[in-house]
């Protein structure tokens, strides 16, 4: 069918651009944003995402206030054929300079999160490698993703509580990633490679922005702690003469809570073109759970990807004091930090997120069974 953005040369394959160029039910596009006071006193993630052979576009919007109280909203609708709109439910997504500005809105909804906040790049994304992984025969990951650094404005509603987000106080960043990954209802299990390791996932990711640079380091390791998966990129601002540097992960050292296997604390190493080695050091000041959010491996029957209704709204709200809520919630979380880097001079403080998911079986960090969590001090 022929929509608005086939009035773009914006073709890659004979079609229309309502269809893409893989049959692979898993191809996905999707949004996502972070914002947080540099206190971490309210901490914002929004996501986005559509899912074309499976007809789905979906969204969510989760809020963190006073490192506590946790609300979410979930949204999903049939896709159709006009990929151009950006909406899902209360929930949309704007690009108002393409590479530079977007806009997310939440209109006005029953689960108490309103927003209208504006994304602002403090410098060019980074294009992160490309992600491929096999399962057996199967690419279960085949993607590429943008991740940009920037400063917030406008306003956030939450339970009758109004924030003005102003550029100096509201940091964050943003991706967008497109390509390949399980998302939807779970697939059969492909036969396993002959040398597959022990089932389980590593993964870190942690974007940081400095006055004048920023700074993101990512990887997947398996269960046996092989990485097989890294990406990390030193960048000084847009025309600034020291431009950017590749970098490598050397090692990383978190320490997890007691009990859990969430991230309490810890230091990534990296090392820069000429040998000399960074040290990063993440200073947490709030934890807002990705449980609940759509992520597969986490929901309760919630996935991304996943077809519930030609429109389907809810929320939540988590009180994260009680000890049987953060059971349920306990997984992947995404940490506000501050960053210190040893290494370089004249950085300062950084303000970022550190994201960690740990799933199975992960020999580095003594998780031999599913079941494995931290041990108590």
């Amino acid at each position: 069918m022929l929509t608005r953005l086939d009035d773009y040369l914006v073709h890659q394959t004979p079609d229309t651009i309502d269809h893409v160029a893989t049959g692979d039910r898993n191809f996905y596009d999707r949004y996502y944003f972070n914002a947080h006071t540099l206190d971490g006193d309210v901490v914002m993630v929004v996501a986005m995402g559509q899912y074309p052979n499976i007809g789905v576009i979906d969204a969510f919007v989760s809020v963190l206030v006073g490192g506590t109280k946790q609300y979410i909203v979930r949204a999903s609708r049939a896709l159709g054929a006009e990929r151009m709109d950006t909406s899902a439910g209360p929930i949309g997504v704007e690009v108002l300079e393409g590479l530079r500005r977007m806009r997310v809105v939440v209109e006005p909804n029953e689960h108490q999160i309103e927003l209208d906040m504006t994304f602002e790049g403090s410098i060019s994304p980074i294009e992160e490698p490309r992600v491929f992984r096999r399962a057996g025969n199967r690419v279960v990951m085949d993607s590429i993703r943008l991740t940009q650094l920037g400063r917030w404005s406008g306003t956030l509603k939450v339970e009758g509580q109004t924030y003005n987000v102003e550029p100096s106080s509201w940091w964050g960043g943003r991706d967008h990633s497109w390509g390949i990954r399980s998302v939807g209802d779970r697939e059969p299990a492909s036969a396993p490679a002959p040398d597959a390791g022990p089932p389980g996932i590593f993964w870190m990711w942690g974007p940081a922005q400095f006055e004048e640079a920023c700074l993101l380091y990512s990887c997947f390791e398996d269960g046996a702690g092989h990485r097989w998966f890294e990406g990390s990129e030193l960048r000084y601002g847009d025309g600034d003469p020291r431009g950017s540097e590749s970098l490598r992960i050397v090692r990383h050292d978190l320490t997890l809570v007691p009990g859990t296997r969430t991230f309490e604390r810890g230091s990534v190493t990296l090392s820069r073109p000429d040998g000399r080695e960074l040290t990063v050091r993440m200073e947490p000041k709030a934890a807002i759970y990705m449980a609940g959010a759509g992520y597969v491996y986490l929901t309760d029957g919630w996935r991304h990807g996943q077809y519930h209704a030609p429109l389907a709204v809810e929320g939540e709200v988590w009180d994260l004091g009680d000890p049987a809520v953060r059971q349920r919630a306990a997984g992947q979380t995404q940490t506000v930090c501050d960053f210190h880097v040893e290494g370089i001079e004249g950085l300062g403080t950084g303000h970022g997120i550190f994201e960690l998911l740990l799933l199975g079986l992960y020999e580095p960090y003594g998780f031999r069974q599913w079941t494995d969590v931290a041990p108590a001090k």
